[in-house]
């Protein structure tokens, strides 16, 4: 690429490498010092993504039942890497980071959110800082400055009416090289104000307001009040009150309407690339009458460039391919704006995009054509939703205006700029599993008929009590089926028949006590040989899936993961190494199972597996899945012979997922 192009890759490859280094902890020992609370996969679908923002709403998943700190993992082939996130407090609670790097389409990637003892920030400074100097709210990422937004009126030159004078706008807006992009009070127009968006022509009261030409004296905008400043690893910003002031009434002045401004500035990786930044106008009549912004040329977000910039060194190009000699009143999802700089590369630029949600989507555009102001200093831009009919406004409502800016230096292409609004327009999907299992209580039974009876069963009890005291649940262990009565199961979340075997039931009525469970919605978690009891019941056979065959001789063999966007799989490397277990062969498979695992069967020495099961299921068998089965959930795992199996955490973690998904319940 060109040294005056901005270096993406490069960019989206130091953004991983620095999430991953910033962040302090150890791996290692993160089954000890952890519990998940959720399961995260984020689907790119059919678009390409590059360093985004993503938001995962936190549904259900009530963060105040754990004590620690949340830290947000990536899990790749097995790894869990730490990503950096950051929760915005609400109700629901959302999670937000950078989905880092290229994200091609049609792929998923998946994380997991823990509460974990004794995190360590990276740094007790933020990387996206906000300081109030009294006047005005300055935003930078590391030592490098982003934007200022200014709430104090600010002074006229001298000998300019004081009826000029304004706060609430934004500038500068400075490019990641240190180059400012905006102006204020040029002297063609002093109430040009940086990146700001008053209305030019609204009806209020039956009375016609102007609040953008404030020559005019008819209104003006004041910034009342910042009502949030956020700082973060992740994004930083504020939030400001605005009110639109009306003077034309009875009254000396009037409140006619209210705006909220949401800026959020995104650290979407190194400090000498791009910037990204969120722009939200939330508006809302300030009286009990509506307001009606008026078809009108120019009014709405709006831009008046650096003084540097004019046709000869300046270039607009907006989605529909229209430049600055011919964009004027046309629609656009983007407008890339760019000019001369001092930078390195002598180039910077803004790329504006507007939302889908907008009003009158894709706005017109009033831009300055080729020869206005003779020329000189001549760079504005507005995306106008009322060019070309009435916005109404009523009483009692709110309206959002949103749009993102991309600042770089160098230049872009049509192409990137058309990939970034997509990015921006389309985000990616995001699908949250609540693994939480604080409060839960579950029966762990283990009883066992006339026959083999596994030496496992003690140390499955003390691992699963283990999960346990570490994720916030009850377990209740048992080996007696008196209690499979209706009353009693009515307690538990979840249902664990760990190595059970044989007849396992004294009563049939203790029988349709599990079967009503399962009927009103119970979960159900099976371990290992669960799949060999009560044999010759069909309805328990398809409740586990299927009903034991027979197992292949004690060995090491592989396992491949087949869905990995699952609690229990997707910690998992593709293929995971098991060692000295047994594959078992399982009959009479339930059709509504769906497979999370399966033995890779040219790995499995067993004399009889021609005749059973043959290429049933060509060169693999399944050996872990789940289901929705007669109004319940169901999860089973064929692994876990031995004992020291309980003791092995990737194991452990496996099992934890099949109890997470049974009690929570998502559908995947």
């Amino acid at each position: 690429m060109k040294k005056n192009e901005i270096q993406y890759v490069s960019l989206f490859v130091r953004t991983v490498f620095v999430y991953v280094f910033l962040i302090v902890g150890s791996v290692s020992n993160l089954y000890a010092q952890s519990t998940s609370i959720a399961e995260i996969s984020v689907y790119a679908d059919k678009s390409t993504y590059l360093n985004t923002p993503v938001s995962a709403v936190l549904e259900g998943i009530t963060l105040k039942q754990h004590e620690g700190e949340l830290q947000l993992y990536e899990t790749t082939d097995g790894k869990e890497n730490p990503v950096q996130s950051q929760l915005k407090p609400g109700n629901p609670d959302q999670l937000t980071w950078i989905l880092s790097g290229e994200t091609k389409p049609g792929s998923v990637r998946n994380f997991v959110l823990r509460v974990e003892e004794n995190t360590q920030s990276s740094s007790d400074d933020p990387g996206v800082k906000v300081e109030d100097d009294g006047e005005s709210l300055l935003i930078s990422i590391g030592e490098k400055k982003v934007l200022n937004y200014r709430y104090a009126l600010k002074d006229v030159p001298e000998g300019v009416d004081e009826i000029f004078k304004r706060g609430g706008y934004i500038h500068p807006i400075w490019s990641p090289g240190g180059e400012v992009l905006s102006r204020i009070q040029p002297p063609d127009h002093y109430h040009h104000y940086g990146i700001w968006n008053p209305w030019t022509r609204t009806e209020f009261e039956g009375r016609e307001v102007d609040f953008w030409n404030l020559g005019s004296g008819q209104g003006t905008v004041r910034a009342e009040a910042v009502t949030e400043k956020k700082h973060g690893n992740v994004y930083g910003g504020f939030r400001a009150l605005h009110n639109h002031i009306d003077f034309t009434g009875p009254s000396e002045e009037k409140t006619a309407l209210n705006e909220q401004w949401e800026i959020n500035v995104w650290n979407v990786g190194s400090e000498e690339d791009v910037w990204l930044i969120d722009f939200a106008s939330t508006l809302n009549p300030a009286t009990n009458e509506p307001l009606t912004i008026k078809e009108y040329r120019y009014q709405g977000f709006s831009l008046r460039a650096t003084e540097k910039w004019n046709d000869n060194n300046a270039t607009l190009l907006s989605s529909e391919g229209f430049d600055k000699s011919n964009a004027n009143a046309t629609r656009a999802r983007w407008l890339d704006v760019n000019g001369i700089s001092d930078v390195e590369e002598g180039k910077s630029g803004i790329l504006f995009m507007t939302n889908p949600s907008n009003f009158n989507y894709p706005e017109q555009l009033r831009i300055w054509p080729v020869g206005t102001n003779n020329g000189e200093e001549n760079v504005y831009i507005n995306f106008n939703p009322a060019q070309d009919r009435d916005f109404e406004l009523k009483s009692g409502r709110s309206y959002s205006l949103k749009y993102r800016m991309l600042v770089y230096d160098g230049t872009i292409d049509s192409t990137d700029a058309e990939l970034f609004w997509k990015n921006y327009a389309n985000p990616p999907r995001v699908e949250v599993q609540n693994t939480s299992l604080a409060g839960a209580k579950v029966l762990l039974y283990t009883k066992n008929g006339d026959g083999y009876v596994h030496d496992n069963i003690p140390y499955s009890i003390q691992a699963i009590e283990k999960l346990g005291e570490e994720n916030g649940f009850e377990v209740v262990a048992s080996e007696d089926p008196a209690l499979f009565t209706d009353e009693n199961l009515s307690q538990y979340n979840a249902l664990i028949f760990s190595n059970t075997n044989n007849e396992i039931f004294d009563t049939e009525s203790q029988r349709q006590a599990l079967k009503n469970y399962i009927q009103n919605g119970g979960g159900f978690v099976a371990i290992h040989s669960a799949s060999g009891s009560e044999r010759d019941w069909p309805w328990f056979s398809q409740l586990v899936g299927g009903n034991f065959e027979r197992h292949a001789p004690q060995q090491d063999f592989t396992v491949d993961v087949v869905n990995r966007a699952h609690p229990s799989t997707s910690h998992l490397p593709d293929r995971w190494e098991i060692e000295n277990d047994e594959c078992y062969y399982l009959k009479e498979l339930n059709p509504a199972l769906k497979v999370l695992l399966s033995a890779d069967m040219n790995t499995v020495d067993d004399e009889g597996k021609q005749d059973f099961p043959g290429n049933l299921f060509g060169e693999s068998f399944p050996i872990a899945w789940y289901q929705e089965f007669d109004g319940g959930r169901q999860w089973y795992t064929t692994l876990g012979h031995r004992p020291e199996q309980y003791s092995d955490p990737v194991f452990v973690e496996h099992i934890l997922g099949g109890i997470q998904w049974v009690v929570n319940g998502v559908n995947q």
